[in-house]
């Protein structure tokens, strides 16, 4: 019987991936992932453009909303208890810009313009309207809006201290006369302080003109006996006297052409203590764009909303309140004819040619924005078209070119038309 040298053979099974399969799995794998994450890149890219259209939505409605209380309180109270100012004439010689100008319950000036100064420190990246963005640039305005945050000026007995202007006429061989002179003969001096500002109402040709008067000194006359309050030593005044004025009263239609003020003018005319010049009870509200940029280096457009001391022309604060607001404009509703309705719709240059200053009823602005964030698969539009009112005539809202540099960013505007109730009330 033979037996068998070799031994039975055995299968032998193999277990797990061959490195080939592996390696076809990881593949896969990769793919899968890769997949995911373009997905969620993509979602995620989504979201943020859903999110910065829908913050930019919501600031340009917040935006909205402190225009219209603000342009609601505009005139509030300008004029004191007493009768409305029909133009209220200032002076400052530190401005950069036009030193005689006058304060209107609204008003616009195209942008560029610089700011006033401030006393107190402010952000260090504060948006100053001078630099908005020569490249990408386009017709702005600047809008402003004056009166008080409160109808008891400065005395808590609601009513501030009047004072009556005497002779001036007697006085103006003494150099006391108010048209050649800052000096103003008064009937009395009681209370008033130097260093406050005072508003002086003159009735003049049917009208209320009405003059920012800071009080540098107080102090006794020689003859007619009478008191007096001079503002010649404060740059928010002229020293050459109430005459420097005239122009204004004339481009106001007040004056005729060529017309002049009189120290006659004078006579019994009232001036109204505000209180101290460092009081914020008459401030000023004023939005325009400026460029801000952030931690990181980035930059963009953003509306600003600043405070500035009517009193003094100071800047009490700015603060960005919408981010990337490209454009504001304002058409101002007029009543040209009395009727009790806005007749037309005018720029503030045309308001002030056509003498409307006392004839706006109702600002319509229009608010461009765009999102900070841009979609590489969308154009925008190469203008962005303000729809201005019907019966307009040549007063239009200007359209809005988009730069090269905003070409994928999504745009939104938004309009709105306010009342200036405290121009309508007095009527």
């Amino acid at each position: 019987m033979k037996q068998s040298l070799s031994a039975p053979f055995t299968l032998v099974r193999q277990r797990g991936l061959s490195l080939i399969e592996l390696m076809i799995a990881l593949v896969i794998g990769l793919i899968f992932s890769l997949a995911v994450l373009l997905v969620q890149a993509s979602l995620t890219r989504e979201n943020v453009r859903m999110s910065d259209v829908t913050l930019r939505d919501n600031q340009a409605r917040t935006a909205l909303d402190l225009i219209t209380r603000d342009l609601s309180n505009a005139g509030f109270m300008l004029g004191g208890v007493q009768s409305r100012c029909n133009i209220m004439l200032a002076y400052n010689s530190s401005l950069p810009a036009q030193q005689f100008f006058a304060q209107y319950p609204v008003s616009a000036a195209s942008q560029p313009l610089a700011l006033p100064t401030s006393t107190s420190p402010l952000p260090t990246n504060t948006p100053d309207p001078n630099a908005y963005g020569n490249a990408t640039q386009q017709f702005t305005d600047m809008l402003f809006f004056t009166g008080t945050d409160t109808a008891i000026q400065v005395p808590s007995n609601g009513n501030p201290p009047t004072y009556v202007v005497q002779n001036s006429t007697a006085q103006a061989s003494t150099g006391q006369g108010a048209i050649n002179s800052s000096t103003l003969p008064l009937g009395s001096t009681a209370g008033i302080q130097p260093g406050d500002t005072a508003l002086l109402r003159m009735p003049l040709n049917g009208k209320l003109v009405c003059f920012r008067v800071p009080i540098a000194d107080v102090g006794p006359s020689t003859s007619p006996p009478s008191t007096y309050i001079d503002s010649k030593s404060t740059n928010l005044f002229p020293s050459t006297g109430y005459s420097a004025f005239e122009g204004q009263l004339q481009t106001a239609g007040i004056l005729p052409a060529g017309g002049i003020l009189t120290n006659a003018n004078f006579v019994q005319a009232r001036l109204t203590d505000l209180g101290a010049s460092t009081a914020t009870t008459r401030r000023t509200i004023v939005y325009y764009i400026g460029t801000y940029t952030d931690a990181s280096g980035g930059s963009y457009p953003i509306l600003v909303r600043a405070i500035l001391n009517s009193q003094t022309d100071e800047l009490i604060s700015a603060n960005p309140i919408a981010a990337g607001v490209v454009s504001l404009q304002a058409l101002f509703g007029v009543d040209e004819t009395n009727s009790g309705g806005v007749t037309n719709y005018l720029t503030w240059p045309d308001v002030l040619n056509g003498n409307y200053t006392g004839a706006v009823r109702s600002v319509l602005f229009a608010l461009v924005t765009k999102t900070l964030h841009g979609d590489p698969k969308y154009n925008a539009p190469a203008k962005i078209t303000i729809p201005s009112p019907a019966g307009a005539g040549n007063d239009k809202f200007t359209s809005y070119t988009v730069p090269a540099s905003y070409a994928q960013d999504r745009f939104s505007l938004i309009e709105s038309e306010v009342a200036v109730r405290n121009q309508l009330w007095p009527h």
